[in-house]
């Protein structure tokens, strides 16, 4: 990937969240991208499938 090219304008979603900045995130952080690890996604989903084995 060509780093170079991020931007402020992009979104960077890497689904790893351990750890919670992996070199991806980083390189989208120092090129001052929006960035987010795969953690909410996990406590949606897990959330969501609470609600359909326990409702």
């Amino acid at each position: 990937i060509n780093y170079d090219l991020l931007t402020p304008d992009h979104y960077v979603y890497d689904l790893i969240y351990n750890p919670a900045r992996t070199m991806f995130l980083q390189k989208a952080e120092m090129r001052n991208a929006h960035f987010k690890n795969g953690l909410e996604m996990l406590h949606i989903q897990a959330e969501k499938s609470w609600a359909i084995w326990n409702n």
